[in-house]
């Protein structure tokens, strides 16, 4: 049976990162040693993008979790790192383009944490932050203040669906008029728009514990009145 190109993706990152897991395991069981390094593994995923895990030193009976980058490897040989560190879900390949979900720094009250954003990339740009264009086009969407969809906002999943971009949303707050959860599904031309749109409008910056460059545009939360539905 043939699974479904999103089907077969999604199947592919997942076993990935199992694989980086399991690998994990075997190496620390094999070295018997605390504290030892251990080798990365890299997933090629389609137009030389690819995945790599960071195993980090560890106990024997505790293996801490890889970290997992973005990279570009060119005909060539040579590798250019995207992004640091991906937040853990799917990552979406379209041509030349690249949809992913990547931890950005912040800083909370002096304290550094960091929040999963939604980027697109198209090699060799740099990679633009999107999430709150996408948050706007779900608030005109559904008719929703995009101050309140901004506040409640939580983390965006991105998949290929027959041929379009599907974003699934979810949301954290204790408003029981609010959803849990939403959908937004755009054609690859909007993402294209979308891009267009950070690149024009927004500021190349770095992350402020990666120092890994992007460009982002981050949109004020007013108006909070909701948008007239479509």
């Amino acid at each position: 049976m043939t699974l479904p190109a999103d089907h077969a993706k999604l199947l592919q990152v997942m076993n990935f990162r199992l694989s980086c897991s399991l690998s994990l395991v075997l190496a620390v069981a094999g070295l018997g040693l605390a504290g030892c390094q251990l080798p990365k593994v890299v997933a090629p995923i389609g137009s030389g993008y690819q995945e790599v895990s960071h195993p980090k030193r560890g106990f024997i009976d505790e293996p801490p979790l890889p970290r997992i980058s973005f990279e570009h490897r060119g005909a060539d040989g040579r590798v250019v790192k995207i992004w640091p560190s991906l937040y853990g879900v799917n990552t979406v390949i379209n041509g030349e383009l690249a949809i992913f979900v990547g931890d950005r720094a912040y800083r909370d009250d002096g304290t550094r944490t960091t929040r999963p954003r939604l980027f697109a990339v198209q090699f060799p740009g740099l990679p633009l932050d999107i999430t709150d264009q996408v948050l706007w086009e779900w608030a005109r969407t559904n008719g929703k203040s995009l101050g309140q969809t901004m506040d409640h906002f939580s983390l965006i999943t991105p998949k290929e669906n027959s041929g379009r971009l599907e974003l699934h949303l979810d949301f954290y707050t204790n408003d029981k008029n609010w959803p849990d959860q939403g959908e937004l599904l755009l054609e690859w031309n909007q993402v294209t728009n979308i891009m267009q749109t950070v690149k024009s409008k927004g500021l190349v910056e770095k992350d402020l514990y990666w120092h890994t460059q992007f460009i982002g545009v981050e949109l004020p939360s007013q108006p909070t009145a909701p948008f007239a539905k479509p």
